[in-house]
């Protein structure tokens, strides 16, 4: 038996690459295609939520998809299955074949990749078994530990455990597997005048430290009481790792895929080779950085690269796939999010490390904000990466280089370059956690200290 036909005997991943091959194996060659792509993404996830301080659900989920991608000529069309059974691959292929020869031809469309190009890419690098199998027992003992840690507030919030394995294959030549594993803790902790949070993610479950997240969530709700008004302006800050982690996450949203370069609607359009941000800042797509999740390759088989679209603060370049790599007049970096609509994806934002304690951060600052998460947070402009949203669940006032009063939560509008360029210090502390965009990938950010950080209005709690 192969590992990963070892690790699916043993309950722990989903899909084997073994599997995945056979399933395949019948459709590479169908008649009358010039080109045939197959993705197979399996995944099990287990979630603990609690609520009110006990635990209110437990479910464990699977999910299987097939996504099969036909090329005639320069047509191209994909059909979906959720079964790996002969009759339901090829009926999705026949499908997607249909479609194809019923398509416009689109000139763009530069081939499927070939395996002699690329090679294969590293396997297995975020993949723990103990994740994988944990059981609802295993859950429950940690949110029990939570809600100790969180005595004296009611606290809500989820723990999951989950393992993924992804296969494509090509009539190309393509032969991927690669698999990851998450287990992720949120806590809010809520006494009824205040709220605080924490969380935690890794790939491994015995990394999480989930008693931290929820002692951090406990601090913020019982100091945050008797909050105080503040009049919105411009204000030094430090941004802890979730608010950091909810920047770069829009930041690479809005603008770090070459579709968006080539639509206009990215800064690296009109600023890529100029200083952007602080030279402390490095901002890279990296799936092999420390605390980073994923797979090593993307949805056309080719190896993802460590591509720093902020490096040392200036704009560099996007990340890019094929088809987009081919306008620009490159080589692919290996970021094709599996829909020519969407265009290439980063999916391991990494904010890479500084130099400076948590603590070194907070006593840069005499007078400021200390903000520890936001939320409902929207685009208001993709060049010039404008965002808008709301401080949450712990907003302090800094006074001397120390936490202060609490203070009632803020609306944001600020330039995320604008706040980079602005940077301070930056905590050499790093924290994973699970994307804002869907459950690929990962997001790896440290505390910031920015110098300009504009609040546009208050709230009354």
């Amino acid at each position: 038996m192969s590992p990963s036909e070892q690790a699916v005997a043993a309950g722990e991943l989903p899909l084997s690459q073994d599997e995945a091959e056979h399933a395949a194996g019948a459709i590479l060659d169908i008649a009358g295609a010039d080109g045939v792509e197959v993705v197979v993404a399996a995944s099990r996830s287990g979630v603990t939520r609690f609520a009110n301080s006990q635990i209110i659900q437990n479910t464990v989920r699977s999910e299987l998809r097939a996504y099969v991608r036909i090329a005639v000529g320069q047509k191209l069309a994909s059909a979906t299955t959720n079964q790996l059974d002969a009759a339901h691959m090829q009926k999705a292929a026949n499908q997607a074949l249909e479609a194809a020869r019923a398509s416009r031809e689109d000139p763009d469309f530069p081939g499927l990749p070939e395996a002699r190009e690329f090679g294969s890419a590293p396997a297995l690098m975020r993949y723990d078994a103990l994740t994988a199998v944990a059981t609802p027992a295993q859950r429950a003992d940690a949110v029990a530990a939570i809600l100790r840690a969180t005595e004296g507030a009611s606290a809500a919030g989820v723990f999951e455990t989950s393992s993924h394995a992804y296969a494509l294959l090509s009539s190309t030549g393509m032969r991927c597997y690669d698999a990851f594993t998450r287990g992720v803790m949120t806590c809010l902790a809520d006494n009824g005048d205040a709220t605080g949070w924490g969380e935690d993610s890794s790939h491994a479950l015995a990394d999480v430290d989930y008693e931290e997240g929820a002692r951090r969530a406990l601090d913020k709700a019982q100091e945050g009481r008797g909050a105080i008004d503040m009049d919105p302006g411009t204000y030094r800050v430090v941004l802890e790792p979730p608010a950091v982690a909810m920047l770069i996450d829009y930041l690479s949203y809005a603008g770090f895929g070459a579709k968006q370069v080539l639509e206009g609607e990215s800064f690296l359009e009109a600023l890529a080779g100029q200083q952007v941000a602080d030279p402390a800042v490095t901002i890279a797509d990296d799936v092999a950085y420390p605390g980073s999740v994923g797979i090593g390759f993307d949805f056309e088989g080719v190896p993802r690269r460590r591509v720093a679209v902020i490096d040392k603060g200036v704009a560099t370049g996007p990340v890019s796939d094929t088809r987009t790599a081919r306008k620009l007049g490159g080589a692919t970096t290996g970021h094709f999010s599996g829909s020519d609509e969407f265009g290439p994806y980063a999916g391991n934002v990494v904010l890479e490390a500084g130099d400076r304690s948590d603590e070194e951060l907070l006593g840069s600052v005499d007078d400021g904000l200390l903000v520890t998460r936001f939320h409902y947070v929207n685009v208001l402009d993709r060049p010039e990466t404008l965002l808008t949203g709301m401080t949450r669940d712990g907003t302090f006032r800094i006074r001397k280089g120390e936490r202060a009063e609490p203070v009632h939560n803020f609306r944001f509008t600020q330039s995320v370059l604008k706040a980079l360029a602005s940077v301070e210090g930056i905590g050499r502390d790093l924290r994973a956690f699970a994307p804002e965009f869907g459950s690929f990938g990962s997001t790896v950010a440290p505390s910031l200290a920015v110098g300009e950080f504009r609040f546009t209005s208050r709230t009354s709690h």
